[in-house]
């Protein structure tokens, strides 16, 4: 018998006004329904969204996870699916301000507070990892011990910010370096945006075949599903 489950499309990294994207989070609801999505999750900088997830998704019939992007100038990482007041408390003890710039932490820090969030129920993805400048990206040795140790549990191979900001030739190399570690080491691979603009909301996604939105990040926890990629540009 055919399966009629359906791929759910979904976008696990963008930013609003609250941190340095360029849109409200209304305005980035909107757009991300009306390009076909089915899950986003808004990810600012050290600021986890407080949102009404039930009144969110009657009203624009879209599901949204919280979440935030930690940013560490060691790398930066996607924490999804947890309560706001959970990761506001972590931060609050490490002194970890809310602001759009990253700050400086020792990786012992970092593993405490990664630790804390996947004990909590956690999905925690590495964001953009491998860029060959080193700042704000997890670099080789440090993504994999993070991997082996259950505190992440999955690594960007695409990104349409970093598309945007390195252009075609580069964003290439960038891609065949974290594409090339990422499957070496057979980490759960993701396409995102990174909007910070709603009009480039969904030119990355990711596809999993489920019907159910609200069991995307248990489905996820697992790692051994497919995830197809999907892309609005030439690349």
């Amino acid at each position: 018998m055919v399966s009629k489950r359906k791929w759910l499309r979904f976008d696990l990294h963008m930013h609003t006004t609250k941190s340095d994207g360029k849109n409200i989070t209304k305005e980035m609801l909107k757009t991300a329904k009306r390009r076909g999505l089915d899950v986003i999750a808004i990810t600012d900088h050290n600021v986890p969204n407080k949102f009404n997830l039930e009144r969110i998704r009657k009203k624009y019939g879209i599901y949204v996870i919280s979440g935030c992007e930690l940013s560490f100038l060691s790398g930066h990482l996607l924490v999804l699916g947890l309560d706001s007041e959970l990761i506001e408390k972590k931060l609050k003890q490490y002194k970890i301000k809310e602001k759009t710039c990253s700050v400086i932490a020792r990786k012992k820090t970092i593993r405490g507070i990664l630790q804390y969030f996947v004990d909590n129920g956690a999905l925690i993805i590495a964001a953009h990892p491998k860029i060959p400048t080193g700042m704000m990206s997890l670099r080789g040795n440090f993504l994999a011990e993070l991997y082996e140790k259950g505190l992440i549990h999955g690594a960007e191979i695409h990104n349409d910010d970093i598309e945007k900001k390195f252009k075609r030739k580069l964003y290439r190399v960038w891609h065949n370096l974290a594409k090339k570690f990422v499957l070496k080491l057979e980490i759960p691979a993701y396409s995102n945006s990174d909007a910070h603009i709603k009009n480039r909301i969904g030119n990355r996604f990711n596809m999993i075949k489920l019907d159910d939105p609200t069991k995307l990040l248990e489905t996820l926890k697992k790692g051994k599903i497919e995830i197809r990629h999907g892309t609005r540009s030439d690349l």
